[in-house]
């Protein structure tokens, strides 16, 4: 009877190993990615947050009820990005409605997600559910910077 050829033996236990530590990497990515979206999640609901991610049409809406699309502009995916990033708030800090601010509409066909973000304060809340959030100070700069850069 012929021994067994350990190079074959080592190199199958080789394509297992790699094919386990990438199942492993899959795992802590996703687990990963949930995580740092959770809270955005519960502040947005599952729709918004999709809307707020790949929504074709983007308008900032004016006080005359005029809406300024921004659907292309420069910084608009890191804009997006940051607003379904648990790291972009302040979770501790108890949020005021945004009552004075600018109106941002994400909308695909019928479906639709309009956030307001204060003037003076680092909030925003989502117009249809009333729930609000406290915005890290960096994040609603950004924020306050891109829409200053789009309406007057």
């Amino acid at each position: 009877m012929p021994a067994a050829n350990p190079r074959i033996d080592r190199g199958k236990l080789a394509v297992v190993s790699i094919l386990a530590l990438a199942l492993v990497m899959a795992t802590v990515a996703w687990w990963w990615n949930y995580e740092r979206g959770r809270r955005c999640l519960d502040l947005f609901g599952s729709q918004a947050a999709v809307l707020i991610r790949r929504a074709p049409r983007v308008e900032i809406l004016g006080v005359a009820g005029e809406a300024t699309d921004v659907s292309q502009a420069q910084g608009l995916l890191n804009a997006r990005t940051a607003l379904l990033d648990d790291a972009s708030y302040e979770w501790n800090v108890a949020a005021r409605p945004a009552d004075d601010g600018r109106i941002v509409r994400f909308s695909q066909g019928n479906a639709h997600v309009s956030l307001r973000f204060a003037r003076q304060e680092d909030s925003l809340t989502v117009v249809e559910t009333g729930r609000t959030a406290t915005l890290k100070q960096k994040t609603a700069d950004g924020w306050r910077e891109f829409l200053g850069r789009h309406v007057p």
